[in-house]
């Protein structure tokens, strides 16, 4: 193993500025990171980039302790095999929150993979706006001074409406309205931090971790119905920062009362069906089918990821699902199109909110 002495041990603002001020040393980052054990060359080959330019990043990155060396495995071909460059996922990490459970936050530090160092559910009992930040500021505290692990970023997902500057436009379920959460706690702490609402962190997190498609759409099953939509590898907010909302698309004329004061709303007809004793999955396939027909033919998506409470996702469910949307769409849009679980499970949320500090702060994709 060749090793190197640290020279530098940069803040989070200083490695983020660092990766932001030229494409070329995110584009190595992002070789590296995709690759998982990588030469200089090859980086070189696959950036585009000259050999100098990326020996230079990789020797910055070097300096702050960002890379390991290892020798590559024995070779009996002519000349000398090239060192392998490998991200120490171990030495950086995110610090993610999942708002979305009612009356509770889980809280947890996550590598630069999607692997949690840590993870924790703590109850919120919490009555203003200034008496959550006092508590997520508590939180965040006990879990920066639980490891010596540099933190990268802050990820925190919210049920609601969340603007691109992390403003909590409307989220009634925690009491905010038009917030800046993402100031509340950056100030704070002298960290990046990054707010969205949580079905979009989720689509982040199977972006990112899960392998999902550069155009897929991620359909959140839990107090409600929502959706986070990803357009190229890049999330899509909408014109007011609500898109996604599903949950109010009326599915049912004169079908059952919703919370926002209409009837027949998806969400109002999914959360009176997971109520019975056997939710019926085919029915609720076909719901979600209705709603998603139209999404799939106008942006003719490549895959369709659920994260849906435990007994509920199955292929009951998806083959509804499937044959509600090419019974509405042309043959052409729905070609291809794939319907699967999500591979994260039930941390979704919490992985989003540390995909999307990490893709903000290093660009990784």
């Amino acid at each position: 193993m060749i090793s190197k002495k640290r020279e530098l041990a940069p803040s989070s603002t200083v490695l983020a500025d660092f990766f932001r001020q030229l494409p070329s040393r995110r584009l190595v980052l992002q070789a590296i990171y995709n690759a998982g054990s990588i030469s200089r060359a090859e980086i070189a080959r696959e950036t585009g980039l000259t050999k100098v330019t990326v020996s230079d990043v990789v020797a910055q990155m070097l300096s702050f302790d960002l890379l390991s060396e290892s020798a590559p495995p024995s070779s009996t071909g002519p000349g000398k095999p090239p060192v392998l460059l490998q991200l120490k996922r171990d030495h950086l990490r995110t610090i993610a929150l999942d708002l979305s459970i009612t009356d509770s936050v889980v809280i947890g530090s996550v590598d630069l993979y999607g692997q949690p160092f840590s993870r924790s559910q703590k109850r919120l009992d919490i009555q203003s706006p200034s008496e959550l930040v006092e508590s997520l500021r508590a939180l965040i505290q006990e879990e920066i001074d639980s490891s010596p692990l540099m933190v990268l970023g802050i990820g925190v997902g919210v049920p609601g409406v969340v603007d691109d500057e992390g403003i909590v436009i409307d989220g009634a379920a925690l009491n905010l309205h038009n917030f800046d959460l993402r100031t509340a706690l950056a100030d704070h702490f002298g960290i990046e931090v990054h707010v969205a609402n949580d079905a979009n962190a989720a689509a982040q997190a199977d972006s990112l971790f899960g392998g999902a498609e550069q155009s897929s759409m991620l359909i959140r099953i839990a107090n409600g119905v929502g959706s986070g939509l990803m357009l190229d590898g890049k999330p899509f907010l909408g014109s007011s920062f609500a898109s996604g909302e599903l949950g109010h698309v009326v599915v049912v004329r004169e079908g059952a009362k919703c919370a926002c004061g209409k009837r027949g709303c998806l969400e109002a007809e999914i959360a009176a069906l997971l109520g019975e004793e056997s939710p019926n999955q085919e029915r609720i396939g076909h719901l979600l089918g209705a709603v998603l027909a139209p999404i799939v033919s106008v942006l003719n998506l490549g895959e369709i990821v659920l994260s849906t409470p435990s007994g509920i996702g199955g292929q009951q469910l998806v083959s509804a699902l499937l044959t509600e949307i090419r019974n509405s769409t042309l043959p052409e849009t729905f070609e291809g199109l794939v319907v699967r679980e999500t591979k994260l499970g039930g941390d979704v949320v919490l992985l989003g909110a540390a995909a999307m500090a990490l893709s903000a702060v290093l660009g990784v994709a």
